[in-house]
């Protein structure tokens, strides 16, 4: 496999004085296409006024891949994957979560949740975003925010892949030689992120990716993934934030490889 990767979704203190759930999902998921591999990392954080937020995100990730695979079989290449394709793929998770909202008798506001979600190919990678929480990418020693956390009228306000209106907060972007990616939800802004500068905070990446590169797994890093889940789950982090925290990392083989040697 060409990539390494982790993942790991966490309940924050909020959620648990409350008595909630945790309200973020992920998934990554890696891809044959034309012989090379594409890998899919997407996120989603329900919306904590939501009813069935929990639901709302497990729902636009495995929805995202899921139109993500139709579009693969029905001989779409990464080249191809352009605006609009995205959005078709995006209007699919919108669809697909109003359909449950008819199934339980509710509405689609009580499975709101943002989504992110990145595919890379070996030289093209294709982004998209709605709401807040961040996507870093990484190429040679450089990281950068694709898309700057999108916020409502007011701080703690963001956009949802269920609102009416999703289409005007679709970001959408492309990029070449991405060779370490980062996706996380909102809950992890304040450490990962340089509002001043809107710039990735290198120190909070950097130990991650080099830890990960250096791993021997191929594909999901097993051993990662419980100290992920301490971290995000610890002390220090969660004096920062008591909110849900998601994070994917991922790091391509061959520059593990080095990083290893």
């Amino acid at each position: 496999m060409s990539w390494r990767y982790v993942n790991a979704a966490v309940r924050g203190t909020s959620h648990e004085r409350l008595g909630t759930q945790c309200q973020d999902e992920c998934l990554v998921d890696c891809f044959a296409v034309d012989g090379q591999e594409v890998l899919l990392a997407v996120v989603s954080d329900g919306a904590g006024s939501a009813a069935r937020a929990e639901e709302g995100s497990a729902i636009a990730c495995e929805s995202f891949r899921d139109a993500f695979e139709d579009w693969l079989r029905n001989g779409g290449s990464l080249e191809d994957l352009d605006l609009d394709a995205v959005s078709k793929i995006v209007d699919h998770v919108h669809a697909a979560i109003e359909a449950r909202a008819g199934e339980t008798s509710t509405g689609s506001r009580d499975f709101a949740c943002t989504l992110l979600a990145a595919i890379v190919g070996p030289d093209h990678a294709v982004f998209a975003q709605i709401g807040d929480g961040a996507i870093v990418v990484g190429a040679n020693e450089a990281l950068d925010v694709v898309f700057w956390p999108e916020n409502g009228e007011y701080a703690n306000m963001t956009y949802f892949v269920t609102d009416d209106d999703w289409p005007k907060h679709l970001h959408f972007d492309v990029r070449r030689e991405v060779d370490r990616l980062a996706v996380m939800t909102d809950g992890l802004q304040r450490l990962a992120l340089q509002f001043d500068s809107r710039s990735a905070h290198g120190p909070f990446f950097t130990p991650m990716f080099e830890r990960l590169a250096a791993s021997e797994a191929a594909g999901f890093a097993d051993a990662l993934e419980t100290p992920l889940v301490a971290f995000l789950g610890s002390e220090a982090v969660n004096a920062r934030s008591d909110d849900d925290k998601t994070l994917v990392l991922a790091v391509r083989a061959e520059r593990s490889t080095h990083a290893a040697s």
